[in-house]
């Protein structure tokens, strides 16, 4: 029984020879490092130490072609290619055909692999061209092989010509050539002869049946012709005769028409002796057409059936986070990392405990992951967003920093940067940071954040049509329709963000808990639409969720408390950061608007706790003197009490108040509910 997720991690193996082991040759007392570096690689398959005895041999005999051609493999297996090409043309250099047994069309096909893996098509096709040429000469046992790889280089280079010409004549060679044949029809279907590339592959397919490729080219032309039923079984065909086929390639074919690709699915898992695979593939295509229930369904009747694995656990605990279900999603993914943690599985929770809005644990795992990955900049955008989102922006910009220290093209760490440089009024610094996001980012897609770059340097109506593009390149994609509610929030647009953000909900996003406290949203968070909305969907997925007997998380209320003094005339004194400025507030039951003092408006704009884009309304904006004028409404981003923190609360500049900052009723009440212990002068706050 075949208990091994192929189509989830399938591993590339790369051969080093034609065959299953190193070719030996009876060769005398002076290639002894040669032959031991054969046995080792052979009976011990140690590459390294194998290496070692080819350089050994190398010193001794430095124009050993035989040698030399094996370090050449070891070394195309390490990625050496410089290496690599040296020795291969010294070995065209000293090559004696009839001393060594190395044809030089031979040598010449291996160069030809060393350009193929640098992706120099136009040496490799070269390379090729010269060893098909004299192979017909000295090398006719492998010319057929020799052909098929110059006319799959050819096809790289887009010299579909010039590759059938070769391919009919491997054909003439041998009629039965099925790689000639498949290699032609991939051709036909690049040109668009759809028709003429199917009657090749049956033509093909007569010859062997278990020719898997024959399938993979027939499901690609019958999807160009329309004929879904048909190309979802050549697809499924595939995968039946290679389990190592493409599934993302194959996914793509099978969710044109789900219920179809289920029901033949199950038909097939019925009818196999092995039904694992069958029956994960079902799981998987629930996973890509966001099913995610019926996935963890799924999953758990093939743990049950098969026993655990570290994959199911692995793609269970993203659906359940899709759902979600958070808390499950980080118990699954525990669970696949006791034995050994890779970096991005700790990133992985880590986005899990982020997302729960756990930020310590967060914190945490892509900590580990720093450490077990010290070069991977995502980590430390990963964890910066987790700082900053504890209102900790000092750490966040640390890490912002050292994340662009080990790689300056990654947009998003630029556009965390900046968003920090503008909090702390550095306005220049910070658009070159959005500017460097424009540059790096240009591709609209999931992954793009190239569309806040343009909203924070004014340019809301590219911002706007770089989003659009984004949700034309994958309709179907949830959370392109969520950054676009998180945009509009930003921009101001409140109605079109709560417009946007329903059709995430429509296409199925569910991160409720991210919702509550994604400062993208403190715009739109208190109206009474979005909150209407929320609840709605909020209902629909536990309905859902219980048909399939599982359930959305209680919410955790957190509390926070923090010792108060009472003032005369029932206000209270409270201890609060404002934009990271430690200050007393006043908490006025009977007030509902916030106000500053213009003295500690002022001070704060000097001292970088305000900028410029903190200041609303144009009516208002600062005097000649530069200070900030009684009237002004200015934005407030962050309000800290202990760990309860508020995002984004406009204020009114007040001339003269003896307070410097008032927070009414209205305001409080966004923190939660609020409760006054009059006997132990606390504030509880219940959030």
């Amino acid at each position: 029984m075949k208990r091994i997720f192929t189509f989830i991690l399938s591993t590339l193996m790369l051969t080093l020879v034609c065959g299953q082991a190193y070719a030996q040759k009876n060769k005398s007392g002076n290639d002894y490092n040669l032959q031991k570096a054969y046995e080792v690689l052979n009976e011990e398959n140690d590459e390294a130490k194998g290496l070692d005895l080819v350089n050994k041999q190398l010193q001794e005999t430095p124009d050993n072609v035989d040698a030399l051609l094996l370090r050449v493999r070891l070394l195309r297996r390490k990625g050496d290619y410089g290496q690599a090409l040296q020795d291969i043309n010294h070995a065209l250099k000293v090559n004696k055909p009839k001393k060594t047994e190395v044809a030089t069309s031979t040598l010449l096909w291996w160069k030809g692999y060393i350009y193929q893996d640098m992706h120099d098509i136009d040496n490799g096709v070269s390379s090729f061209r010269q060893a098909y040429d004299l192979a017909r000469k000295d090398n006719k046992d492998n010319l057929q092989s020799i052909a098929f790889d110059y006319a799959q280089m050819l096809y790289y280079q887009k010299n579909l010509t010039e590759a059938d010409a070769i391919y009919r004549k491997m054909i003439a060679e041998n009629e039965a050539d099925q790689g000639a044949m498949v290699g032609l029809a991939r051709n036909m279907i690049d040109r668009g002869e759809y028709k003429e590339a199917l009657e090749t592959l049956e033509k093909c397919q007569k010859f062997d049946a278990d020719y898997a490729e024959v399938y993979r080219f027939k499901a690609q032309a019958y999807d160009k012709l329309g004929e879904t039923n048909k190309a979802i079984d050549a697809a499924l065909d595939w995968f039946d005769k290679n389990e190592d086929a493409n599934l993302g390639a194959i996914m793509e074919v099978l969710k044109k028409r789900q219920n179809y690709a289920e029901a033949n699915i199950k038909t097939r898992s019925k009818k196999s002796e092995d039904p694992f695979l069958w029956k994960a593939m079902l799981c998987q295509l629930y996973e890509e057409t966001h099913k995610y229930a019926e996935a963890v369904k799924g999953y758990d009747e093939l743990e049950a059936e098969f026993g655990h694995f570290d994959q199911i656990n692995l793609h269970r605990s993203d659906c359940y986070s899709e759902l979600g279900l958070n808390e499950m999603a980080i118990k699954d993914i525990s669970a696949a990392m006791e034995k050994d943690p890779s970096w991005e599985d700790l990133c992985r929770r880590g986005d899990y405990f982020r997302l729960s809005g756990d930020l310590d644990s967060a914190i945490a795992d892509f900590t580990a992951a720093i450490e077990e990955e010290p070069d991977q900049g995502f980590a430390y955008y990963r964890r910066g967003w987790c700082y900053e989102m504890k209102g900790e922006n000092g750490k966040a910009m640390d890490d912002y920093n050292l994340g662009l220290d080990l790689t300056d093209e990654y947009p998003y760490l630029y556009l965390m940067r900046g968003e920090l440089l503008l909090i702390e009024g550095k306005k220049t610094e910070a658009e070159a940071d959005f500017e460097k996001v424009l540059q790096l980012d240009t591709l609209a897609n999931g992954s793009s954040c190239r569309m806040y770059a343009l909203h924070f340097l004014g340019k809301d109506d590219e911002a706007e049509e770089w989003m659009d593009k984004i949700i034309e390149s994958d309709p179907e994609d949830d959370g392109n329709y969520y950054d676009q509610a998180c945009l509009y929030s930003r921009m101001g647009k409140t109605d079109k963000s709560i417009a946007a953000l329903r059709r995430a909900f429509e296409k199925g996003y569910r991160s409720f808990s991210h919702i509550r406290f994604d400062d993208d949203m403190d715009a739109v968070r208190e109206l009474p639409e979005f909150k209407a909305l929320v609840e709605e969907y909020e209902t629909k997925h536990a309905e859902y969720l219980k048909e399939f007997e599982l359930a959305m998380p209680e919410k955790d209320d957190l509390l926070t408390e923090i010792a108060i003094k009472r003032n005369p005339g029932g206000t209270f004194e409270i201890p609060c950061d404002i934009n990271g400025l430690p200050l007393q507030m006043i908490f006025d039951t009977g007030a509902s608007d916030v106000t500053i003092s213009s003295v500690e408006a002022n001070f704060m704009l000097k001292n970088g706790y305000l900028s410029d884009k903190d200041i609303k309304g144009k009516r208002y904006y600062q005097i000649a003197n530069g200070e900030i004028s009684a009237g002004t409404i200015i934005t407030l981003r962050e309000v800290k009490i202990g760990d309860a923190v508020l995002k984004n609360i406009d204020a009114s500049v007040v001339k003269s108040q003896k307070a410097p900052l008032l927070l009414g009723q209205s305001a409080m009440e966004r923190f939660g509910t609020i409760t006054i212990d009059n006997a132990n002068n606390k504030l509880i706050i219940k959030h």
